[in-house]
């Protein structure tokens, strides 16, 4: 049987098929939006309304004659998911004292440029992590590096920050200051909090800057990218164009332009800060350090020594962005080695993630997944994760629930001992599944909802919905289902190739 639900956006209506049942595939919620009103249809006069209750394989065929604004309404399904949350607490440690908490964000790190995908990029200090933690199999992100910074952040998807492009350095705007980030949660429940490295939530006021939204201190740049040895920004505005170093020292108090770091690479100058922060921290007090380091984004610069480790590689984007994910490497083991030195690990939760997809054009792959950083396809959403650390309960294993960014908020505060029950987020405190195997709460989430480009991408279950995204030049409403190899494409149809199939994931 199918799943029939009939969307006008206009004067034709579109059939949209949901092929039968697989496991958890129709556990939808319609949440909709009480301003926006539903016309049923006489025709199917046995159909159950759309409700908060969810469909049952099998139930009769829905029909609503839905108005263009209304998409948006049925499609933010994916923003009230479908899980039940953990009670408050379920899950956390009954250790008194939190656990120190090291966040390590990657910057356009591509699903097949780690090793434990086999990739041929050697990273032996993340995959001494990973495998020693639980590596995370459907972690979600956005396409670009702004919004899932500011869904980590927050907790909330971008729908609900409005951080949905990218930040440009010449824009004045910000993640909102009325949405109490996590380091200001982890700050009220005794923790101290750093952040070394990019920033790209905003910096036009002072309030919008990370030593004003909850870090002791920043350590980093403000801006999305810049020269990794130079640490200049450049930029234009309209036919001006400008040059200026973005690295800055900020506490609350002081906000100091960092001018003495010219040559020096940036993640050895982030390594090094986040060393002597570990070195110096109070063992009394818990330690909340957010690490998002500058590699691997463009622009492909990094010392020699690295890219001579694979003469074998001969592309030249590449063979850099081999070397520059080695730096990133042994950057990592650098930090984690201080990290137990100082014996903050024995009682504490590493986090690694990706904020997206990798680049191809700049060395970046993503294979077996379709597309990359900036698009909507998995190849640029579903990123490179782990958590690793004594605390889990099992390790040695593949997570294969669902995760998205937002999730980490409540896990974060969940895992400090705080409440999560009332917490203004989107996401799920995921550390009880993680620690011990247990099925993701997590079954559907917004890619994106974006009204203005009429582009709306939701996962709900095994299937994922695309509705004009680019490269499908028709409109199309096309349903994947995310668990099957979709090769090869041209028998169906599908407007953009893929050459390369795999039973994994590569809608």
């Amino acid at each position: 049987r199918a799943f029939f639900i009939f969307v006008s956006a206009g004067p034709a209506v579109t059939r949209l098929v949901l092929p039968a049942c697989r496991s958890s595939a129709l556990t939808i919620v319609f949440h909709v939006h009480a301003q926006v009103g539903i016309q049923s249809s006489s025709t199917v006069s046995e159909a159950p309304p759309l409700t908060s209750d969810r469909p049952k394989c099998g139930m009769a065929a829905t029909r609503c004659s839905l108005t263009a604004p209304l998409l948006v309404s049925l499609l933010s399904v994916a923003l009230t998911n479908t899980g039940a949350w953990a009670s408050p607490g379920a899950g956390a440690r009954s250790d008194a004292k939190p656990p120190n908490i090291l966040f390590i964000v990657a910057d356009d790190l591509g699903w097949n440029d780690v090793g434990w995908h086999g990739s041929e990029i050697r990273t032996p200090n993340l995959d001494e992590l990973a495998k020693a933690g639980v590596i995370l199999d459907h972690s979600y992100v956005q396409p670009i590096c702004s919004p899932t910074r500011s869904s980590i952040m927050s907790g909330k998807f971008v729908s609900h920050t409005g951080i949905q492009g990218l930040i440009h350095s010449t824009r004045p705007c910000g993640l909102p200051t009325n949405i109490t980030i996590i380091a200001e949660q982890l700050k009220r429940l005794g923790y101290s909090t750093h952040a070394v490295g990019k920033w790209h939530q905003g910096y036009c006021k002072p309030e919008f800057t990370p030593s004003h939204r909850g870090f002791d201190t920043f350590f980093g740049y403000y801006t999305g990218a810049e020269e990794y040895f130079t640490h200049v920004r450049s930029d234009h505005v309209g036919n001006e164009s400008w040059h200026a170093i973005d690295f800055h020292f900020d506490t609350p108090e002081n906000f100091t332009a960092v001018r003495n770091m010219n040559g020096t690479y940036s993640a050895y100058a982030f390594a090094n800060h986040a060393i002597d922060i570990i070195s110096q921290q109070d063992a009394a007090t818990p330690l909340y350090l957010y690490l998002p380091f500058q590699s691997v984004h463009a622009p492909l610069e990094v010392p020699d020594q690295y890219p001579a480790k694979y003469p074998d590689i001969k592309n030249k984007n590449r063979q850099l962005f081999a070397g520059m994910v080695s730096a990133l490497d042994e950057a990592v083991g650098n930090v984690t080695a201080a990290w137990k030195k100082k014996g903050l690990h024995d009682n504490s939760v590493i986090i690694f993630t990706t904020d997206n997809g990798g680049l191809v054009g700049k060395g970046g792959n993503n294979y077996p997944l379709r597309g990359q950083k900036f698009t909507l396809w998995e190849g640029g959403t579903r990123g490179v994760a782990f958590v690793s650390g004594p605390l889990l309960n099992k390790t040695g294993y593949t997570y294969p629930g669902l995760v998205h960014a937002v999730d980490w908020y409540p896990t974060l505060v969940e895992l400090a001992g705080g409440d999560v029950s009332g917490l203004d987020v989107d996401g799920n405190p995921m550390w009880s599944h993680f620690s011990n195997n247990v099925t993701s709460p997590r079954t559907s989430f917004p890619y994106l909802i974006h009204n203005e480009s009429q582009t709306f991408v939701i996962r709900v279950g095994a299937w994922k919905l695309m509705v004009g995204v680019a490269n499908d030049s028709k409109g199309e409403k096309l349903w994947i289902d995310v668990f099957r190899a979709l090769c090869p494409v041209q028998e169906l149809g599908r407007p953009y190739p893929i050459t390369l199939c795999h039973n994994r994931d590569i809608a």
